[in-house]
Formats: C-alpha cells, sequence, structure tokens
C-alpha cells in the first residue's frame, strides 16, 4: 500500500506481496475494500483493548472506588501514551490505511471508540450522566472532548508521530483543562 497507494493497489499486487494466490486471498475477503475494512476494525480493537487494559489494571488501581473522581481522568496518561506509541510503532500502516490523513474513516472510528469507552469509564466511576455542561447540552459536549482528542491525534499522524506518546498526552492533557480560546489569545 505504501508504495503503490491503496487506489491503484490490486489484489494481484496483495497476493504477490504475500506470496499467496489471489484464490486464498479471497478465501479471507471479498475484495480489498473488505481487506482496509478489516485492517481498521483490527486496530481499533487493539487501540480499545490497550486502553480498556491499562485503564482497569492493578496500577490504575482498578479496585479502588472510583465515585466523585473526574471524567476527564477516565484514562490514565500511562494508558493514553500505550496507545499512541502502538500508532507510533505502525506508523506506516496508520499512515497508509488513513491515507496520509486523507480518508477520515479511521478518525470517526476513533471518536466512536471514545465517546463508547468514555461512557464505559463514567458507568465504572458511577458517574451520574449529565443533562448538560456548562449550558451546552451533553451530546455536544461528549462531541466537542471526542473530536478535540480526535483531531489532536489526528494531527500528529498526518504530520508523521514526530513528536513523541509523551508529548501528545501532555498537550491532550492541557486540552482537558483548558479552554479553546485560551490556547489561541
Amino acid at each position: 500500500m505504501q508504495a503503490k497507494g491503496f487506489d491503484s493497489m490490486t489484489v494481484s499486487d496483495i497476493a504477490r506481496t504475500a506470496g499467496i494466490n489471489r484464490g486464498t486471498f479471497y478465501m479471507h475477503y471479498l475484495d480489498k475494500m473488505d481487506l482496509h475494512q478489516q485492517l481498521v476494525d483490527d486496530a481499533i480493537e487493539d487501540l480499545t483493548r490497550i486502553l480498556v487494559t491499562d485503564a482497569a489494571s492493578p496500577g490504575a488501581n482498578a479496585t479502588a472506588p472510583h465515585r466523585g473522581k473526574a471524567i476527564c481522568d477516565a484514562f490514565q496518561s500511562n494508558s493514553i501514551a500505550d496507545a499512541l506509541r502502538y500508532i507510533r510503532d505502525d506508523y506506516a500502516f496508520f499512515s497508509v490505511v488513513s491515507r496520509s490523513g486523507n480518508d477520515m474513516q479511521l478518525y470517526y472510528r476513533m471518536k466512536e471508540v471514545l465517546k463508547r469507552l468514555i461512557v464505559a469509564q463514567a458507568t465504572r466511576f458511577g458517574a451520574e450522566p449529565k443533562t448538560d455542561y456548562n449550558g451546552i447540552p451533553a451530546d455536544y459536549a461528549m462531541e466537542i472532548l471526542v473530536s478535540a482528542v480526535s483531531s489532536i491525534i489526528w494531527l500528529w499522524i498526518r504530520r508523521g508521530c514526530k513528536e513523541s506518546p509523551e508529548e501528545i498526552c501532555r498537550i491532550i492533557e492541557v486540552n482537558k483543562t483548558t479552554a479553546p480560546v485560551d490556547i489561541l489569545w
């Protein structure tokens, strides 16, 4: 995919590179779009597992009561950094599958996963769902949160994962408590 680009690549190219025949490819995938979808699904599943496993690990104090904790702390910096390291370590894949940031499918999937994980963590924390946040309806507030985090990660991928995962974590942490207008002025 990196050499030819996804659009120019054929099933024959994929089979030849993998050292299999086309029939074997079709035993596993309907077409190259199905392969693409399954690769994205696998990556999202891996990222979700990293975030959930780290959040539930004994080091994350999973057995302690979570009542009263802020939802913005639902995921520890170390679990976010682990997910970012996973992306960085397989940057070539993420760049190609997102078509260097031009195919938004992965971005939208990341947002949906973040929404589900935040709701799951909030439930685990025993947090009461809010109907609004400072006058912003809850669904808009959720969109603001997941869009900001997803956009930070997406820009990082588009820029070639140049900053360290720890630096991106720091940016995400600052973003949690800083109003967007305060960042620019």
